[in-house]
């Protein structure tokens, strides 16, 4: 085409002056900016060809000319031509801005038909401006032609006097040419293809193209859009594992439907009908005109927005002589209620629309005779047509039935439900079926070779008059190409909508059909034929362009594994021919058929999906290069684990995978487990890793890939392992509990000490557990009562439980373990050690710590019970005691551990020695070692950070005991301090207790009733309670009772006043500031609860007036009475010597013990209570509260309650405790409304955790509190 446009390029050069012609070449140089808007129009019948562009001024180029011409390729004539340029035919600028009406129509002359308006522009040649008017110009001779040409206006034209009209005839030659006109000229000759709409030679219709290569861009950027998200999701899988790792026209104003008079019919209800008729205008516009019937009456709706408003008004209007009625909706028949409906949606939907776009034309919802449809509104009328009486027609033109606006027509004529009438509009008039389902479509298809051009022509044997599409359906008015009359209208299904577009443009009733050029056959194969074919639509392809059909783009990709990592080849397959895709393939080979490589240069390559597969593959193999496989180095972990977790799939839905078995054994397919084995050697427990499907010396760096929450472990071969899958909470459980390294995992079987059998048999099932280790555990679990005899001396003084407690002990012996006798107060816990003591008497001396208010409370106890046994208590003064014990390693000779070894009498079995004493004596015990050495009261080392806590554990002995009725009294590290005694080790140290347990188990949430349990069962074994109600049924009840007593008078008001002043004090105590007021605070507590007591405990000259003295005279004198004797307990030695001076005044005989006490005077007091006729005792509860049997007293007083009520318990138990003959009866007077009943509230809480552990009682001590509890306490 470019050589036949010679000829125009020498009638530029003729036309065209050298400055012109280098103005124009500076604009096609700069066309991309220039020229915008290159349109070409093909006239193949004349064999002319229409150009236009729209061009930037140079000098201004905020200006754009409008440039037109017409070239006549066969006469070789450049015809009309035009440029909106001042330069243009001489046309000068002006411009009058207010001689333009509101529409943008210009007044031309009364001979002018204005046809379209340009607006003015600025140009280069002055400030005014132009403006340009085409039209219809009549120049007084008969053979008038129309000219397309430009007016000037404006208040001083320059050029166009007059602003007279100039312009170009379609049949005369003009011979002026602008620069613009020119370069859109050069342009076309040099580029025609640049030019939108341009067809060389015999070419694909522009209708048929444009709609091809629209949805060849919508799948290109589908393609695009699939390429970005396979690409994203390759960066998305690459970051998480980066982190596992580490959418109205208005209408016509008509006139309103007028009433006229006349005696109108009665119109009953539900007799009123609407007859609807929808009109195809031009193939394009649909609208809706109404006919209103009753009877015989039927008149035209002249005013379908007026009826509307009437009926939702209830307005009576009149439409002739026989038709007047009360407009509501009952007067309509069904049918017509339904169409009443859809006008007002319809309605309804303009006024919206009119509201948001503020039209500034008239109201759109103002409808008069016909309402214009969109498609969907079509669709929803016709939906209708079963029940619809429904006219469907084109714009009424000669040969159509026309519709009459007379007011008296009467039309009893229904139209059929399932037909519809058509006009000429739609190129056929007639009724038309409405039929259901799908037409049947056929083309016969041809190739055809013309010179160079050739082709595919494809004939529909079905012509598409109309296709309305709405929501929910879709409607096509299809008829025979040769035969209008079977025009039908087809309700389509879904599955033919995709199809409608491509058949409109195939099926146009042209008996010629379309031509498809052989360069846009692949175009239309990728992009019309599947629509067709997918709808079911038959075509029979010429075998001269079968290759582009089927030859869909299949991508292969082959992946495999060798010595240096991960390899992948790509293939893209079209039919029966492959392209090496990765590597790059120099040249085509057929795969499949390999005669058939002589077609290959015909295959349409889909460069799309190629690009996007070499893409992918270039983003998983790191390792790329275009001459070789693609490949994943072996050490390249993160990029192998990344191609198995997601690589794979996403490659997948680029193609197929082919994969070889060395590359699927990447990824191991079984479970990762790892189970433990128990088994018990030398008392030392075996633990052993059972791992099948994992070597024995990786676990360990398996378990620790676990514990980092890693998706995948990889292997020494290389071989992934899910984690995700993995059995592996035994192992870890295992591990953490006890500190296994993972060296000492990979090293197979793991020894620990026999004491932690306890904790793993609740850990594994039996099936995993040795022969050996269940007995080693059921050894402790379950005792053998004839393992153990009883010392004969102890035969009849020993109770049952007592005798068990001595069997677990001794088993605990035989075990190496330590134990803690947590009997309740009472119960003998003494005399079992002592008799544990006796039965292994030849193993050597036994080392009894106690309170020094206890220490010879023991030495009586010993020869009480055990008269074989030698005791030795360590006291006096510091000299005494280091000359006691360096006799008694003289007497020993090589020592302590020698002593009875050799059956002669070279020691004593037992020491007694208080906690204070040994603390101070600790160096002398260097060297010594004991067979059994058992701590008494033990909670005196509850505290490991104290000396005396530390100086026990520095003892040499080979059993450890400890006897205390409260291991928990406020807080699990005391347990911990006492474990630490027993059997270093059992818990750990105390921060991997505090992390492990403690922490844990004070905290919310499920793990902590988790961790209580794995505390249980590890130290549950080792810890033997017994209450008093379940062992001793013989001893008298216990009767408790709290006596209530109100502060009156000067007590009331004292106390009142330091409540108040301690409760502001605390409350504006910071935080920050509160741990180092907690003494200050702390103190002034203690004076409130002194206050409870009495005001002379705070203030020597307080009036003497005290509730609880009161009180505690009046219980006095009753128990007397009845001839009880009575203990009372106090924490304030103070109040004791206030309750004894009342007790003197009126007479009555008491003992006391203080902290003042002496040891020996404590025991002395004791004896004389449970002997004499005294009948009050009264005692400090610190220094009386535990080692003293006082069970000739049968009444307990406790005169003011203590923040620890273990504390007050062991005091209780005193008098409730094996001895005792009489029911006990304790009172606790406590002040009502005060500090003290907050206080009982505290224990009660405080109880619960030594309940969990040992069924004990606990409450912790002032000093544990926070702020929160000391103002609750005040509240």
């Amino acid at each position: 085409m470019t050589g036949k446009l010679t000829w125009l390029s020498d009638e530029l050069h003729s036309e065209c002056g050298t400055a012109v012609l280098q103005r124009a070449r500076g604009i096609t140089d700069q066309w991309r900016a220039k020229m915008r808007d290159l349109y070409c129009l093909n006239d193949p019948e004349t064999d002319r060809i229409t150009l236009s562009s729209s061009v930037r001024g140079t000098t201004s180029p905020s200006s754009n000319y409008t440039v037109q011409a017409t070239v006549d390729m066969g006469d070789q004539l450049l015809l009309a031509r035009y440029c909106g340029c001042p330069a243009f035919a001489g046309t000068g600028p002006g411009r009058d801005r207010g001689y333009r009406d509101s529409f943008g129509y210009r007044s031309f002359s009364d001979d002018d038909e204005i046809y379209d308006y340009e607006d003015a522009d600025y140009d280069d040649y002055g400030d005014f401006g132009r403006g340009a008017a085409y039209g219809h110009v009549d120049d007084g001779y008969d053979d008038s032609d129309d000219y397309r040409g430009s007016r000037g206006f404006g208040r001083n034209p320059r050029r166009s006097a007059g602003g007279r009209f100039t312009g170009t005839g379609t049949g005369s030659r003009y011979t002026g040419m602008c620069k613009h006109l020119a370069a859109m000229i050069m342009l076309f000759v040099e580029a025609p293809e640049r030019f939108h709409g341009y067809q060389p030679g015999n070419a694909t219709p522009r209708y048929i193209a444009d709609y091809m290569r629209r949805i060849d861009a919508e799948r290109n950027t589908s393609n695009e859009d699939s390429q970005l998200d396979l690409l994203k999701r390759i960066a998305n899988a690459k970051h998480r594992l980066d982190e596992e790792q580490g959418r109205l026209t208005p209408a016509r104003h008509g006139r309103t439907a007028g009433s006229r008079g006349g005696d109108p019919t009665i119109v009953l209800p539900g007799s009123v009908h609407l007859e609807p008729t929808i009109t195809l205008a031009e193939g394009e516009t649909w609208s809706l005109s109404l006919r209103i019937a009753c009877g015989n009456a039927s008149y035209i709706l002249k005013d379908i927005s007026k009826f509307v408003s009437d009926m939702r008004s209830g307005a009576y209007e009149s439409y002739g002589r026989k038709l007047a009625f009360t407009h509501t909706p009952a007067m309509l028949d069904p049918f017509s209620q339904s169409v009443l409906a859809f006008l007002n949606r319809v309605l309804a939907t303009r006024a919206i629309a009119q509201r948001q776009n503020h039209h500034p034309y008239g109201d759109s919802t103002n409808v008069q005779r016909d309402l214009l449809l969109t498609d969907w509104e079509v669709c929803d009328l016709l939906d209708l047509h079963d029940a619809l009486p429904l006219t469907v027609s084109g714009e009424a033109t000669s040969g159509n039935a026309q519709v009459m606006e007379a007011d008296d027509i009467a039309n009893p004529t229904r139209h059929k439900p399932t037909s519809i009438m058509v006009g000429s509009g739609l190129n056929h008039a007639g009724e038309l079926d409405i039929i259901e389902g799908d037409p049947a479509f056929g083309f016969a298809m041809s190739y055809e070779r013309h010179g160079g051009d050739s082709g595919v022509r494809i004939i529909a044997d079905k012509v598409i008059m109309g296709v309305v599409t709405g929501q929910h359906s879709r409607y096509v008015i299809c008829a025979q190409a040769n035969n209008y009359a079977d025009a039908a209208l087809y309700r389509c299904s879904a599955a033919m909508e995709p199809a409608l577009g491509p058949l409109s443009s195939l099926c146009i009733g042209d008996p010629d059909g379309v031509f498809i050029a052989e360069e846009d056959w692949p175009m239309f194969a990728r992009t019309i034929l599947p629509a067709l074919t997918d709808a079911g639509i038959g075509l029979h392809v010429p075998q001269e362009v079968a290759y582009a059909i089927g030859a869909e783009c299949s991508i292969e990709f082959y992946l495999d594994r060798d010595l240096h990592g991960v390899t992948c080849e790509a293939v893209a397959r079209y039919g029966d021919f492959a392209f090496q895709l990765v590597p790059a393939a120099k040249e085509l080979r057929g795969v499949i058929n390999p005669d058939s490589t002589s077609k290959a240069s015909l295959v349409r390559r889909d460069q799309e999906r190629e690009t996007l597969a070499v893409q992918v593959v270039r983003q998983l193999f790191p390792a790329w290069s275009a001459t070789d496989l693609a490949r994943v180095g072996e050490e390249d972990e993160d990029a192998i684990l990344l191609l198995l977790t997601e690589g794979v799939e996403i490659l997948e839905s680029v193609g197929r995978v082919f994969s070889t078995a060395a590359f699927d054994g990447l990824m191991s397919p079984s479970k990762p487990s790892v189970k433990v084995g128990l088994s018990v050697e030398s008392n030392l427990v075996e633990i052993s890793p059972i791992a099948d499907e994992v070597p024995m010396n990786e676990v360990g760096a398996l378990l620790d890939s676990y514990r980092r929450k890693r998706r995948y472990h990889r292997l020494r071969d290389g071989t992934f392992v899910d984690l995700r899958r993995a059995d592996l909470d035994e192992l870890d459980q295992i591990a953490s509990d006890f500190d296994l390294t993972g060296k000492q995992l990979n090293g197979g079987t793991v020894t620990v000490p026999g004491y932690q059998a306890f904790l793993l048999d609740a850990q594994v099932p039996d099936e995993r557990k040795s022969a050996s280790f269940t007995a080693y555990v059921d050894d402790v679990k379950i005792i053998d009562p004839n393992r153990y005899e009883v010392p004969r001396a102890l035969h009849n003084v020993l109770r049952p439980y007592q005798v068990e407690g001595f069997r677990w002990l001794s088993t605990l012996w035989d075990k190496g373990f330590g134990g803690i006798l947590a009997d309740e107060m009472g119960l003998g816990k003494s005399v079992q050690l002592l008799a544990l003591i006796e039965a292994r008497k030849g193993n050597g001396p036994a080392l009894i710590v106690c309170p020094a208010s206890l220490v010879y409370n023991w030495a009586a106890e010993c020869g009480k019970f055990t008269t074989d046994l030698t005791v030795e208590v360590v006291a006096g003064t510091k000299a005494e005691r280091r000359a006691m014990l360096r006799r008694l390693r003289e007497t020993a000779g090589s020592g302590l551990s020698s002593s009875c070894e050799d059956g002669t009498d070279g020691g004593p079995d037992i020491l007694v020695t208080s906690y204070d004493l040994l603390r101070r004596d600790i160096d002398e015990y260097a060297g010594c070692r004991f067979a059994c050495m058992a701590l008494d009261e033990a909670q005196y080392i509850k505290n490991h950070a104290t000396k005396v806590a530390k100086v026990v554990k520095r003892v040499n002995a080979e059993h450890r005991f400890a006897l205390t009725g409260t291991p928990i009294e406020n807080r699990l590290s005391e347990l911990w301090s006492i474990f630490d005694f027993l059997m270093p080790g059992l818990l750990g140290t105390y921060t991997r207790f505090r992390e492990r347990y403690e922490q844990p188990i004070l905290a919310p949430g499920p793990e902590r009733s988790v961790m209580a349990g794995k505390l249980q069962a590890l130290v549950g074994l080792f810890i033997k309670r017994r209450l008093k109600k379940d062992v001793l049924t013989d001893l008298p009840d216990k009767f408790e009772n709290i006596v209530t007593v109100k502060l009156a008078g000067e007590q009331r008001k004292l106390y009142a006043a330091h409540e108040q002043r301690l409760r502001a004090t605390l409350t504006k105590t910071r935080d920050a500031d509160f741990n180092t007021s907690r003494i200050r605070i702390l103190a002034e507590f203690t004076l409130l609860r002194e206050l409870c007591c009495d005001p002379r405990l705070v203030y020597a000259d307080a009036k003497n007036g005290s509730a609880k003295l009161d009180a505690i005279d009046d219980l006095v004198a009753n128990c007397m009475d009845e001839g009880k004797k009575v203990l009372v307990f106090s924490q304030f030695t103070s109040f004791l010597d206030l309750i004894g001076t009342r007790l003197a005044e009126h007479g009555v005989a008491f003992h006391s013990i203080t902290g003042e006490t002496p040891k020996r005077k404590r025991v002395e007091l004791v004896d004389a209570f449970n002997g004499d006729d005294v009948p009050v005792f009264l005692i400090s509860l610190k220094a009386g509260n535990t080692g003293l049997n006082l069970v000739g007293a049968s009444v307990v007083i406790h005169a003011d309650p203590w923040w620890n009520a273990a504390a007050q318990n062991q005091a209780t138990d005193r008098a409730h405790r094996i001895g005792q003959t009489q029911d006990v009866n304790v009172y606790q007077i406590v002040a009502k409304d005060t500090i003290e009943e907050r206080i009982l509230r505290l224990q009660q809480d405080k109880n619960r955790l030594a309940r969990q552990f040992t069924d004990g009682d606990a409450s912790g001590g002032i000093g544990s509190l926070t702020k929160d509890d000391l103002l609750d306490l005040l509240s």
